[in-house]
């Protein structure tokens, strides 16, 4: 079945079973894709999937009645908020996962009814002020410059093809951890200027940040190896100067 409006769209490749759908515009990066079956008014989106009624809106799935909204899934009656996980009912909110009938609302797990919740700001988990939350996040944007830890190897793939999503395999997609535990690969590129001020932040956190980049780990290990390398030379450098030693009490 023949679809409409579907204009000034990259990356729509090698996918089927799209049909009796309209409106599609401005829209990329669907590839090797089907099921997008009998959903009406999309538009200026991405990532839509067996949904109906999405207007202006990012990463929705399995949705319905969705309007100006961002990373819905599996959700129903949400208007102006994102990040919404298996809820109904959520109005002007962010960050609600398995609710019912919420509205004004940030971080929000597992709750009925709930109004008014105010967002709380935290840097390595200590709670910090809204403002200081967002002179460090501005402070960290400017120093990373459009860097992020990538876990596949998608961009990879879109430079090799020239910058065309449509030229890429989906089937091509990998992830570039072997252990998620051990995220170092992901983050061993992260500017060594954004590291810094990192740690030198009141609220940093070795442990945690270890934990999140791998990179306190692997500079331990780094540590223990140049120590082992330091110590074999100096054996080698007191093995030499004993030999020296020895031949001027001959003379």
């Amino acid at each position: 079945m023949k679809s409409k409006a579907v204009e000034d769209s990259e990356g729509v490749s090698n996918s089927f079973g799209v049909n009796f759908s309209g409106g599609v515009n401005s829209s990329g990066g669907v590839n090797n894709s089907g099921g997008v079956n009998d959903s009406y008014g999309v538009s200026t989106s991405k990532g839509i999937s067996y949904s109906e009624g999405v207007n202006n809106s990012n990463g929705v799935n399995r949705s319905d009645g969705v309007n100006r909204s961002d990373g819905v899934n599996d959700s129903k009656g949400v208007d102006y908020s994102f990040g919404i996980s298996a809820s109904k009912g959520v109005n002007r909110s962010g960050g609600v996962n398995a609710s019912f009938g919420i509205i004004n609302c940030y971080g929000v797990n597992n709750a009925l009814f709930l109004a008014d919740k105010e967002a709380l700001y935290s840097i390595f988990g200590a709670e910090v002020s809204g403002e200081r939350f967002y002179e460090v996040d501005t402070k960290l944007d400017s120093l990373l410059d459009g860097w992020f830890p990538r876990f596949n190897n998608a961009r990879k793939l879109l430079e090799k093809a020239g910058g065309d999503w449509s030229e890429v395999e989906a089937s091509d997609f990998k992830e570039t951890l072997e252990d998620w535990d051990k995220p170092y690969e992901a983050w061993k590129d992260m500017p060594k200027k954004a590291i810094k001020y990192v740690r030198s932040l009141p609220e940093f956190d070795e442990k945690m940040f270890a934990r999140i980049t791998g990179m306190g780990v692997i500079r331990s290990s780094e540590a223990e190896s140049r120590k082992r390398e330091l110590v074999e030379e100096a054996n080698k450098l007191l093995a030499k100067a004993n030999k020296l030693l020895a031949k001027a009490e001959l003379l």
